[in-house]
């Protein structure tokens, strides 16, 4: 099976090409992608305008397009999922950790009505074969309903928001005061992402990974750096004094390194 991925780094920040065809169309089971966020690819964020027109012309040539919403979805990015920044929705979606807020694991597939009939048969050569080891566990499905009741509280919403304003008055800061430091500051939501300056550049193999690591584990700030990409995918019941010693702890390493 043939699929397509958005992996460029500076196409994913810098939009489409002018010219919009996908070739060899016939040829591509699926497009598969983490909408408006590249996570282990180093939190490489990208515009809602350039994924809508990435699926729209997917599904212009027959292409099935998969939203991998595993760590984007519920409310990561400011909204329940990313895919609620556009208008043209793709045709599954796969869902997990948000899902229960990592209590218990649990992943959800979900699939537009027209993918559901094509398996819909008597013939037993036509089902979807798929692994059920752990098919609708009780316990777990309870930890999504108690997680998403939490979630879709007015309290939980709001405090979503407040999350964003603070990554986003922290970024302005630190591009501000350490401009020599970090190349770029990213936020999405309650995501912050800060690539750190190398002369080497950017890389998932810097040894800033090693160094970041350890001084958060000292200060009791369990991150795992990217290379020389560090970020927050911070709780949302987080208190605005740890948020701050976040920051602070941040601004003290960028000055160490």
């Amino acid at each position: 099976m043939l699929f397509a991925s958005a992996r460029s780094r500076t196409r994913a920040r810098g939009g489409c090409s002018d010219e919009k065809k996908l070739e060899n169309a016939d040829e591509i089971a699926a497009f598969i992608f983490e909408p408006l966020i590249q996570g282990a690819g180093g939190m490489v964020m990208y515009e809602p305008e350039v994924l809508e027109e990435l699926i729209a012309l997917a599904k212009d040539k027959g292409v099935i397009t998969i939203a991998d919403e595993i760590m984007t979805g519920f409310g990561r990015t400011g909204k329940m999922f990313a895919t609620d920044y556009i208008q043209t929705k793709p045709d599954i979606y796969c869902m997990s950790k948000g899902l229960t807020g990592g209590a218990m694991a649990l992943g959800v597939t979900t699939c537009t009505q027209e993918i559901f009939d094509a398996f819909l048969s008597e013939d037993r050569r036509k089902t979807l074969f798929h692994s059920h080891s752990f098919t609708a566990n009780p316990l777990a499905c309870t930890a999504a309903l108690a997680s998403l009741d939490l979630l879709l509280l007015p309290e939980t919403q709001a405090q979503i928001k407040a999350l964003h304003q603070s990554h986003v008055e922290f970024a302005q800061k630190l591009k501000a005061e350490k401009a020599s430091t970090v190349d770029s500051v990213r936020v999405r939501g309650t995501i912050l992402a800060i690539e750190i300056h190398t002369e080497e550049g950017t890389s998932y193999f810097s040894n800033i990974r090693d160094m970041a690591y350890n001084f958060f584990l000292e200060k009791g700030i369990l991150m795992r750096p990217l290379g020389n990409i560090i970020y927050l995918l911070t709780p949302y019941c987080i208190q605005q004094e740890d948020l701050d010693y976040v920051y602070a702890c941040i601004e003290e390493f960028l000055d160490f390194k």
